[in-house]
């Protein structure tokens, strides 16, 4: 009977909590509060089992089992291939929807000649979803079943997940709540009269009239209350609001900040650029200046190394050609004109030298003709010859020996010449 009482007033709570009011929730925590001093501890929870098949030939080669996503510990799959009910998991959940999700992999090892399910596989799962009260286990049956009517050997397999809600509360005896009090009926003594209609009516205006001002009573306490829940609620939403906008103009100002440091960090990202830019660029210029510098330094001396070069080749031809000369002059000297004395002072005698033959010159080499401009050299005003007097036959040629000397004293001094209007060199 209290089992019974206690189920009654479960499935009214799960109605009542579908669609309920004020006074319903009133109603529905009252019920609530009697069935746990019934009760006491209201545990919740699932059990999931297997039906094994009843036919050796079929296995199981893969078997998963969820509740609510979380995968459960899988007992021996050979285990599971026995015919009989295997446990898979049993414990405490939260009131609530639950869901279990199944997956079973079944295969024939018989032989494909004895039989055409031979080495065939079947995938098949399956879920189911309830809702689990206080005090209630639901137990859920994995319950795999063969149909041997189906043509088709892949559809032959199917997989069914009944639910089934047991109340598991323990009741206690001594906390049933109080009977309801009996309404009193007055007992009329027959021989008084009974009250009048008129008293009946003012009876039931008065208490008509007392309902009315308990319901208006009631109205208006639930108008307050409405009222103060709309005041909550709109205090609610403006702390909401007011936080919401805070949160905002946060978010706002790190926002901001966040885009003055990136600027400013950009800024300093180009000025370090522009830095580097300008630095490379003058180690550029700093380069193609030394580069300069020292392309003109090698320029002068080359310069002056071909100018050294070219000069002591005008040295060396001038030096040469003036050896020719000298070697030259040297082989034939010039005729010397010699006057001699008249034996009558009436008349002049002159005698005129006969050339001499001075055979043919040797061939010199005086190197490449050099185009040497020579300044003017004043050799002086050349001293007067005199007239050699006339020697006698039979003294030494005194003739010859004196223009040798005035020849080598000519050359001298336009060796002498040639060397003074020539610029000095490291010869000398």
């Amino acid at each position: 009977m209290l089992k019974r009482l206690a189920c009654l007033l479960l499935l009214f709570i799960s109605v009542a909590a579908a669609a309920e009011d004020a006074k319903a929730k009133a109603a529905r925590e009252e019920l609530e509060r009697q069935l746990t001093q019934m009760v006491g501890k209201q545990p919740t929870k699932v059990r999931i089992d297997f039906i094994g098949l009843e036919d050796p030939n079929y296995k199981i080669e893969e078997a998963s089992f969820e509740l609510d996503g979380r995968s459960l510990r899988t007992p021996l799959l050979s285990q599971l291939s026995d015919d009989g009910t295997h446990l898979i998991w049993n414990g405490d959940v939260t009131p609530g929807k639950h869901t279990v999700k199944v997956l079973v992999v079944f295969y024939n090892n018989a032989s494909v000649v004895l039989s055409d399910e031979g080495g065939h596989k079947w995938r098949v799962g399956g879920d189911v979803s309830f809702d689990v009260n206080s005090g209630i286990e639901v137990r859920v049956q994995v319950k795999p079943t063969r149909d041997e009517k189906q043509t088709e050997v892949a559809k032959r397999f199917k997989l069914a997940l009944p639910a089934q809600p047991v109340m598991i509360a323990t009741l206690d005896d001594g906390k049933m709540p109080d009977a309801m009090p009996k309404p009193v009926i007055a007992v009329v003594d027959a021989g008084v009269a009974g009250p009048t209609a008129e008293q009946l009516a003012e009876v039931a205006a008065q208490e008509k009239t007392q309902k009315a001002a308990a319901a208006a009573e009631a109205k208006r306490l639930a108008d307050e209350a409405n009222k103060q829940k709309v005041a909550d609620a709109l205090e609610a939403k403006r702390a909401a609001d007011e936080a919401k906008k805070q949160k905002a103009a946060a978010a706002l100002e790190a926002r901001a900040a966040a885009a003055a440091a990136k600027k400013e960090k950009a800024a300093a990202a180009l000025e370090a650029k522009r830095a580097a830019a300008e630095a490379k660029k003058q180690a550029a210029l700093d380069a193609a200046e030394a580069k300069k510098q020292k392309s003109a330094e090698a320029l002068e001396a080359k310069r002056a190394a071909d100018e050294a070069k070219r000069q002591a080749a005008l040295d060396a031809a001038e030096e040469k050609r003036r050896l020719a000369q000298a070697a030259l002059d040297a082989k034939n000297p010039p005729a010397v004109v010699a006057v001699e004395p008249a034996a009558d002072a009436g008349a002049v005698a002159v005698a005129v030298a006969e050339p001499t033959d001075a055979g043919v010159p040797e061939p010199i080499d005086a190197g490449a003709p050099v185009e040497v401009v020579a300044a003017p050299v004043d050799a002086g005003t050349p001293a007067p010859v005199a007239a050699a007097p006339a020697a006698a036959e039979d003294g030494p040629p005194w003739l010859i020996i004196g223009g040798a000397g005035a020849l080598a004293a000519l050359i001298f001094l336009i060796v002498v010449a040639r060397r003074r209007a020539r610029p000095p060199t490291l010869d000398d």
